[in-house]
């Protein structure tokens, strides 16, 4: 039987654990890299894909923490 969190602080400690965001950390540095947004000379228009690129992963990455096993056990307050 499985404990149901009735926080979002201890969702967080359950579904953000140090291997995911070392998976996560990674999804974001990829993106970086491959976006070749890694380097100091930034343009206007360079900033603004870049936040659109961050946007998107971060999308990304909230959905695979609310599709986490252990977001199941969280029990939303009304």
């Amino acid at each position: 039987m499985s404990n149901v969190i009735l926080t979002p602080a201890a969702a967080v400690e359950e579904v953000c654990h140090e291997e995911q965001m070392v998976i996560w950390a990674n999804d974001v540095m990829g993106v970086l890299a491959m976006g070749d947004w890694l380097r100091d000379d930034l343009s206007y228009d360079d900033k603004i894909e870049l936040d659109h690129a961050i946007r998107q992963e971060l999308k990304s990455i909230i959905g695979m923490a609310l599709d986490h096993p252990e977001a199941a056990t969280i029990r939303r307050r009304r």
